[in-house]
């Protein structure tokens, strides 16, 4: 009877269950996956406990774009901002978190070109990738400031480097790159131009 309830208790899902179910199915399938009934068959549910958790899945998808957005825009910098680093050694910690692979259970690898198809057929998740994207370069934009570049410069350089972590995130899906190396090249010749 024990045995029961403790089985029973592990596996009552949380809102975050969902959550990463959902990134899952857009990672595998696009926007168009994201399905309470497939969700429910990925993590071995009744639709009832999605319903206990959301409204309905437009709430499901709101609490996913919510979530991306958080750790995208503000969790990955925020790491880097150790005031232990010197400007220089804070842009090169910036280039080893983004270029981290993602959990497997939040998608893996594949999940931020997910959400930039996802933001190409949904004005919702369109709307969360520019502010996301704004914020991200912004962020990269003081970042590269701190060492010495100019306004210009920085700006200049945040385009540089986020255009080079798009492009290689998705040649990292199709030809099995490791990131750090390309983009800390990219960085580096940013950072070369302060002094």
């Amino acid at each position: 009877m024990m045995m029961a309830a403790v089985a029973k208790a592990k596996t009552r899902l949380s809102r975050s269950d969902w959550i990463l179910a959902g990134f899952r199915a857009l990672v595998t399938g696009g926007p168009d996956a994201i399905r309470v009934e497939a969700l429910a068959r990925d993590l071995a549910a009744t639709k009832g406990s999605f319903y206990w958790h959301f409204k309905d899945l437009r709430d499901l998808r709101l609490a996913m774009l919510e979530a991306w957005e958080s750790l995208a825009s503000t969790e990955v910098t925020a790491a880097a901002r150790r005031p232990d680093l010197s400007p220089r050694d804070r842009v090169l910690l910036l280039v080893d978190r983004v270029a981290a692979i993602p959990a497997a259970e939040s998608g893996g690898q594949a999940v931020e070109p997910a959400m930039r198809d996802w933001g190409r057929t949904d004005p919702l998740a369109r709307e969360v990738l520019e502010r996301v994207d704004a914020r991200r370069l912004a962020d990269l934009r003081d970042f590269l400031g701190e060492t010495g570049l100019t306004f210009m410069q920085a700006a200049e350089g945040a385009v540089r480097f986020y255009a080079a972590v798009i492009g290689l995130e998705n040649l990292r899906i199709s030809c099995g790159i490791d990131m750090v190396v390309p983009l800390r090249a990219v960085a580096e010749a940013i950072l070369a131009e302060a002094a």
